[in-house]
């Protein structure tokens, strides 16, 4: 469709003369920069201190490029509403929310980049959410022949989404920039040794999460019989204080709680503390069919930081039929899961990005079924496929990193896969995959898993044609079972049979996500490495 607003835009689509000299200074900073130049720590200092002051200016210029954006959508939403199907509605909002999201991250880069603590790692990763959130509000205007929309589809306008491409490839170019600086990694090192909880779960965190529910205490409660402070858990959520630097426990009494949950960003430090899976039940059935965008479609939706839930079933009931459909997703840096269950068909578990954490929790679906682009670790969970709808192919992941730098990808350690109990006595009928790659760049790793015979012999499945099969990262490491046999996998220059314990400890939760800083916190038992 063309675009409907024919009065000329009183915006400029972005002001790219100020980052056009940045760029050139990039390049022949670049063209000068040789690996083999030898240089002194004086003349090290000083590039590193001219990298960051080109980052920021870049950053700063991306803050004001993101305004402009943002200021352009809403004008946009404003004239269009009344003539948008739903789903397109969600598209606009999801754009407008994704881009406060950046401005925020963008900020927060600077201030890390300007203090003395600098640690790259963590401003790698505000980039990559950043990069994330461009991505997804795209993607919301990605349209199928199954999109059922009354045939009101609507085509971002080309001005709208060279302005988000712009904001993307900025991103990018700090990305590079960083990665240019010496002595950047600053990885922790990899670690075989298992501790009882990673660094990042505070010592007040682990025992929360190890207390039974009488031995603990919390700030609200909620309860369908009407015995708690709330009937409905969005309410709790409301009442929640903001910007919260200590832990908000909110007990959500056993039931099925029909309702779609949102923790906006200034809930932070909110925990979810159920009595158990199949006991606490949230559940909603939104879909990418009945037109709600992929990301609206979530049944619980997390964006406030250091979020932790236990003892949960998140579900989305939508059905087979109806295709994408969430059951939870998380953008919370430092979130961590423990004992839930996450149940859904096709796109059930969104790990949009951030670090998280999954230990002991059971994830069901059919097509990409876990997928985002999280810096994400999975321990000692099951993952289980389920009956698809005919002709279908089960595919278990679908990591979605866009950029060769972004510190991202899934990680699966010590987990199960499986077939559920619905598609046991049918598996063989149905093609199983561990993944595909949903972006050029797409990681993920298998490791000492349990894999069982539901899964092809090829083990990955192609995206489109060969789109991403030079570039992606997919490996498998000391995996067991009747569907680990690596003799038959894809051929494809990314896949990697891993064979050194160092290559594969980079994916476990000290160094990949930092665990040793913040998992302590969560009360959530962990393992640093194997």
């Amino acid at each position: 469709m063309n675009n409907p607003i024919r009065k000329k835009s009183k915006y400029k689509i972005l002001n790219l003369l100020p980052l056009t000299f940045l760029l050139i200074s990039v390049s022949t900073f670049v063209s000068s920069h040789s690996p083999s130049y030898t240089t002194s720590k004086t003349q090290r200092l000083t590039e590193t201190k001219n990298i960051h002051e080109l980052v920021l200016a870049t950053l700063n210029q991306t803050i004001s490029d993101t305004n402009l954006s943002s200021s352009i959508f809403s004008d946009h939403l404003k004239y269009l509403r009344p003539k948008l199907a739903h789903l397109y509605l969600c598209a606009f909002e999801d754009c407008l929310g994704l881009l406060d999201d950046t401005i925020s991250d963008l900020k927060t880069a600077i201030y890390k980049i300007q203090s003395s603590s600098l640690d790259s790692n963590d401003v790698k990763m505000l980039l990559s959410n950043a990069i994330t959130n461009q991505d997804t509000c795209l993607d919301g205007f990605t349209t199928s022949g199954n999109d059922n929309n009354n045939d009101r589809t609507y085509r971002l306008d080309e001005r709208l989404k060279k302005n988000i491409l712009n904001i993307s490839n900025n991103l990018s170019n700090s990305l590079d920039m960083l990665q240019m600086i010496s002595g950047n990694d600053s990885s922790p090192e990899t670690s075989e040794v298992d501790f009882e909880y990673p660094s990042w779960v505070s010592e007040n965190d682990q025992r929360l999460l190890q207390a039974p529910v009488q031995n603990t205490s919390f700030n609200l409660s909620v309860a369908k019989d009407g015995t708690g402070n709330f009937t409905t858990i969005s309410a709790a959520v409301s009442t929640a204080p903001n910007s919260s630097e200590t832990r908000f426990i909110i007990y959500i009494k056993g039931g099925e709680y029909f309702e779609n949950v949102d923790i906006p960003n200034e809930k932070t430090m909110i925990m979810f503390v159920g009595d158990g899976i199949g006991i606490t039940v949230i559940k909603a059935n939104r879909s990418r069919h009945d037109g709600w965008t992929t990301f609206q479609s979530a049944t619980v939706g997390v964006k406030g930081n250091g979020f932790i839930a236990k003892d949960i079933s998140f579900v989305n009931f939508a059905g087979p039929a109806k295709e994408q459909a969430v059951a939870l997703r998380s953008g919370s840096d430092l979130s961590a899961f423990y004992r839930c269950a996450i149940e859904g068909y096709q796109d059930t578990l969104y790990v949009h990005s951030a670090k998280q954490f999954y230990r002991e929790c059971d994830i069901f679906g059919t097509v990409d079924f876990i997928f985002g682009n999280a810096a994400v670790v999975f321990q000692n969970c099951n993952l289980y496929a389920r009956k698809p709808n005919p002709h279908q192919k089960i595919v278990f992941t679908a990591q979605g990193r866009n950029q060769s730098e972004e510190p991202t990808g899934i990680s699966i350690i010590n987990c199960s896969i499986l077939a559920a109990s619905d598609l046991i006595p049918v598996k063989a009928n149905f093609k199983a995959y561990l993944g595909r790659p949903w972006r050029k760049y797409s990681r993920t790793v298998f490791i000492k898993s349990f894999i069982d015979d539901l899964i092809h012999p090829a083990g990955w499945l192609e995206w489109e044609k060969e789109f991403a099969i030079e570039t992606l990262y997919y490996g498998e490491y000391m995996n067991v079972g009747p569907g680990s046999n690596l003799t038959d996998r894809v051929q494809w220059a990314g896949f990697r049979s891993i064979t050194n314990a160092t290559e594969a400890a980079q994916f476990t939760v000290g160094p990949f996500i930092n665990g040793d800083t913040w998992l302590n916190s969560t009360g959530i038992p962990f393992s640093l490495g194997f």
